[in-house]
């Protein structure tokens, strides 16, 4: 489906914070893009300010960016993405953050 006005008219009667929750995802999924190209924008040109005391060569910068920039989105966008999800069962009332997170009672 292309059309996400379409995929929410689909969906509102099952899932009435279906609507809310796709907004959520994107933004999220924006969000590490985002991430992603400011971490790696960063973490380049500070290896290209610090060349000199760096011990690999400039080659291997690409390298370094892409692990630190991955490893920073993932961060990211994976607790943002539990956040949706939370947000989306408790609308739902599926479960709630307290239900989730209370020892159980004997």
């Amino acid at each position: 489906m292309n059309d996400v006005r379409k995929l929410k008219e689909q969906y509102k009667d099952e899932h009435p914070a279906f609507g809310s929750y796709l907004e959520c995802m994107t933004r999220t999924l924006f969000g590490g893009l985002a991430a992603f190209t400011l971490a790696f924008s960063s973490a380049y040109f500070a290896q290209k300010g610090l060349r000199k005391y760096l011990p690999y060569n400039d080659k291997n910068f690409i390298l370094v960016s892409t692990a630190v920039s991955t490893g920073i989105t993932y961060f990211l966008t994976s607790r943002a993405t539990k956040n949706c999800q939370a947000g989306w069962m408790a609308a739902e009332d599926k479960v709630t953050y307290l239900s989730d997170h209370t020892p159980e009672q004997k």
